[in-house]
């Protein structure tokens, strides 16, 4: 009886010649991490999604490490009159009044100095532009409210999720940069070295050619930074503007919008009076 056929070992050869074909070489499938280390437990606890990872260092042109926003709401009032509660307790969300004035002494103090020339990608006068009408509304619209209210409004930074790690009372007239300032310096504080960050803002352009003139924050933490506007209030930016810190035309923010601020003030209706009311026929 015939004994059944063993197939050859299967040996890869070119259509052209009888010698065997090398095996491609494949590219690693894990690159070498840039740093590693851990998130302070506190935005871990915040939210592990956006707070939980150990590599750091991914490029801020591919979306960098984590995206948040910061804005703020100024329908959260405190009248002079009613006075502060009995202290019993260290606030957990709320950033220290002495921690922000700081900022805003710092931010003082180095705009008396000659800003650095930086030439930016957003030409300056777009950008001053929009500062100045931005300016001027903010101040006129919170100067009355001075007279009754000793903090006229608060400051969220929030993150991917909505979630917000942390808050800022707004104690002077308007939005100045030292609540943001003072946000992202605090956040700073408790992240890794080398952790990119992309910052969702209405104004962020503003803020970033501040932070390019004057050294507000150290040169560690402005390497590590890269600001965009929000989705929907960039329309109010010029064209020039909308083609660098739009975030539906950069790289790396695929649909984050930074609009998450406005969502969390919607959750917040039940502490905030409803002022206006709408239907369809308005």
């Amino acid at each position: 009886m015939q004994e059944p056929l063993t197939p050859a070992p299967f040996s890869p050869t070119s259509p052209s010649t009888s010698t065997p074909i090398s095996p491609i070489a494949l590219p690693p499938t894990i690159l070498e991490p840039l740093t590693t280390g851990h998130y302070a437990s506190i935005l871990i606890q915040r939210c592990p999604a956006c707070f939980g990872g150990t590599v750091f260092g991914r490029p801020l042109d591919e979306g960098g490490d984590i995206h948040i926003t910061t804005d703020g709401n100024f329908h959260h009032h405190h009248r002079h009159s009613a006075g502060d509660c009995p202290k019993f307790y260290e606030p957990a969300y709320f950033l220290p009044k002495l921690e922000v004035d700081a900022v805003g002494c710092q931010i003082n103090k180095v705009r008396k100095q000659i800003p650095r020339v930086v030439k930016g990608l957003v030409p300056d006068e777009a950008i001053d532009h929009y500062q100045s009408s931005y300016q001027a509304a903010d101040g006129k619209k919170q100067k009355a409210t001075m007279d009754s209210f000793d903090d006229t409004g608060v400051m969220a930074l929030i993150c991917h999720h909505d979630i917000p790690p942390f808050f800022a009372n707004i104690d002077t007239p308007g939005e100045q940069q030292k609540y943001a300032v003072a946000l992202i310096q605090h956040l700073y504080s408790l992240l890794p070295l080398q952790t990119n960050v992309i910052l969702l803002y209405d104004v962020g352009c503003v803020l970033s050619c501040s932070l390019a003139q004057y050294d507000i924050l150290p040169d560690s933490i402005v390497s590590c930074l890269r600001f965009t506007t929000t989705a929907m209030h960039v329309y109010g930016h010029e064209w020039a503007c909308q083609l660098v810190y739009n975030p539906r035309m950069a790289n790396g923010l695929s649909l984050s919008d930074g609009e998450g601020t406005e969502r969390l003030w919607s959750r917040f209706i039940r502490l905030i009076g409803i002022q206006q009311s709408s239907s369809v026929r308005d």
